[in-house]
């Protein structure tokens, strides 16, 4: 089963799509968040960025998140080969705030989008948002240089994951923009002049994406479906508006950005080596996850794609060495159930003081103490 893709114009931590992360993330069957925070890498406040998006997942999706952290183009192998693995590892992946041509940069050679089509193969969600989603097209529009700094209008090549999903485009959220007041800025700030003089040398359509609202790729149903307040405009030698809650095959969909009614495809299935080895580490099974490893070896030897998938599988292999193929859940559950049924006890007993003592003292060993309408749950966080 194929995943989603899903692009946000804008409004990613607000309240209106709060339901289209928590679809996607039920539809991966994810039980936890990656998030990439090169798009931001750049900012004096990144740590705060980052722990805004952590702190937006655990409250408002009751999900854990981890960081796939690569903030420069001074990053050596090792750091890009963590980043590609924990993307890779992914069942959800988020993108969002910051600045698409700084992202570009530092994502130039690394096979990013060979890793997040990898999420997508396997069933997973990814979702990028405002600036990070410009990065998905063939092109992509460098807003701060044009709108900010007054370069002249142009393009930078893309990503061109959207080409991979059989729907080649270059997108532009923020779409309907009404900051300017007296001038335009629609068209992700650039408005529709500026954005008209770009279309002429444009070899793809255009997907726009209205703020606060999502374009959902679901690539196993083969629809294009439009969530939140706004529309999502394709355009290509026509022009096609839809509204909120309405769907289109991503068949018609390709046709109308001038890709051709016969040309739209699936993502081509995950290599069997990778997909082997991401069951054999969810089962924590060691025969299993060094068979798909001698697999991926021999697939990997000349294919620069599948060497990059071996060598995320070595890493990931590492990072299990460090803790081990047996859930940290299953090594410290007896004990934490045991805390938590004393915590019960003591609240029930009126002795709150010491039932926030132990959940405090939880917390500091990185072990979260969920109360909900349902029970007390616990996770462990990243």
């Amino acid at each position: 089963m194929m995943g989603r893709l899903i692009i946000m114009g804008s409004g990613e931590m607000a309240p209106g799509l709060v339901a289209t992360h928590r679809a996607g993330i039920e539809a991966a069957g994810a039980d936890g968040v990656v998030i990439l925070d090169t798009p931001f890498g750049f900012q004096e406040n990144v740590e705060q960025l980052t722990d805004r998006l952590v702190a937006f997942f655990d409250t408002s999706l009751n999900l854990p998140s981890a960081v796939a952290s690569l903030r420069g183009r001074n990053a050596d192998d090792l750091e890009r080969q963590r980043f590609l693995a924990a993307i890779r590892s992914a069942r959800y992946v988020f993108a969002g705030p910051g600045s698409p041509s700084y992202a570009l940069d530092v994502w130039s050679d690394t096979g990013v989008e060979h890793a997040l089509r990898s999420v997508i193969a396997r069933g997973g969600t990814v979702t990028f948002a405002s600036a990070a989603s410009l990065a998905l097209g063939r092109t992509t529009i460098p807003v701060y240089e044009i709108y900010k700094v007054g370069a002249e209008p142009t393009w930078l090549d893309g990503l061109d994951l959207m080409t991979e999903l059989g729907l080649p485009c270059s997108v532009v959220p923020h779409w309907n923009n009404a900051e300017g007041g007296n001038h335009d800025t629609s068209r992700c700030y650039i408005g529709e002049r500026r954005l008209k003089m770009l279309e002429q040398h444009l070899e793809v359509g255009i997907l726009g994406v209205d703020e606060h609202t999502a374009a959902i790729i679901d690539l196993d149903g083969g629809v294009l479906t439009v969530a939140g307040r706004g529309s999502v405009t394709l355009r290509g030698e026509e022009e096609t508006i839809l509204e909120s809650g309405t769907s289109i095959g991503l068949d018609k969909a390709a046709a109308i950005l001038g890709a051709g009614s016969d040309t739209h495809r699936a993502v081509p299935p995950s290599p069997s080596a990778a997909s082997s080895f991401a069951e054999a580490v969810a089962d924590r099974d060691a025969d299993a996850l060094l068979g798909a490893l001698l697999e991926a070896v021999d697939r990997a030897r000349n294919d620069d794609e599948e060497q990059s998938e071996l060598r995320a599988m070595m890493v990931e292999v590492v990072r299990l060495a460090e803790g081990g193929l047996r859930d940290p859940r299953e090594v410290i559950g007896g004990l934490v159930e045991v805390l938590l049924e004393v915590r019960l006890q003591a609240r029930r007993g009126g002795d709150y003081e010491s039932a926030d003592r132990i959940r405090t003292s939880l917390l500091d060993q990185g072990i979260e103490v969920r109360d909900t309408a349902g029970g007390t749950e616990w996770v462990l966080l990243s």
